[in-house]
């Protein structure tokens, strides 16, 4: 019997299995999730009439306040010119001494003590003139000013064959009785005076200033033209 050598087989090496990875097929969530989208979103364009509609506060805020700013500023103007244009409210002396009957010098005294008059050398003045206008009136135009009163603003009373005939304010600038006196412009503001009044003709005249803080001083005697 012939005798079976051994029989050699090659040595294999190790056998290399390869495997293909298989994509897994998708889940149900997979497919239900969108593709990202890779192009720029694009806000949609408003309509004109979202335009109109879209709230605008500084355009409408801006026109309220200067309209409100101008009103107040207009109001706050005319107050100060009214306050600065409009006649001081003459002291309570004025009806009393108006109310009196002044014939001469002596019932002038009388009826300034009774109002609560003091006379004083700052109140100065002149009657510049009297001229008639008709059988009945006159006209009087003059100047008083208080050197050191707290109003610019005086009173003038006038009495005609003893009778109460005017009472008129100082209204109005003079530039000279202002130079002449060295006043300040608040002073001079308010120095000349004109009115008329019933007066016949040869009438005895008495005219006094009074001024707002019940100091007094009289004009010099006149008698009606």
């Amino acid at each position: 019997m012939q005798e079976k050598g051994q029989q050699f087989r090659p040595e294999r090496g190790p056998t290399i299995v390869q495997r293909t990875t298989r994509a897994s097929p998708p889940t149900a969530a997979a497919a239900d999730t969108p593709a990202p989208n890779l192009r720029p979103q694009i806000a949609p364009e408003r309509s004109p009439r979202d335009r109109r509609s879209a709230p605008r506060p500084r355009i409408l805020i801006q026109p309220w306040f200067t309209w409100i700013s101008g009103a107040c500023a207009a109001a706050l103007a005319f107050v100060i010119v009214l306050w600065l244009t409009s006649p001081v409210t003459p002291p309570p002396a004025v009806a009393i001494l108006a109310s009196a009957t002044v014939s001469d010098a002596t019932g002038l005294m009388a009826a300034v003590q009774t109002a609560g008059l003091r006379g004083t050398p700052e109140v100065k003045g002149e009657i510049e003139s009297i001229t008639r206008i008709d059988n009945e009136r006159v006209r009087i135009k003059g100047w008083a000013v208080d050197k050191t009163g707290s109003s610019s603003q005086l009173t003038i009373i006038a009495f005609a064959g003893g009778t109460h005939v005017l009472t008129t304010v100082t209204d109005g600038p003079r530039r000279d009785i202002a130079q002449m006196l060295a006043l300040s412009d608040a002073r001079a503001r308010n120095v000349s005076f004109e009115a008329n009044f019933a007066c016949r003709s040869g009438q005895n005249l008495l005219v006094v200033a009074v001024s707002y803080d019940h100091t007094y001083s009289q004009f010099r005697s006149l008698s009606c033209p």
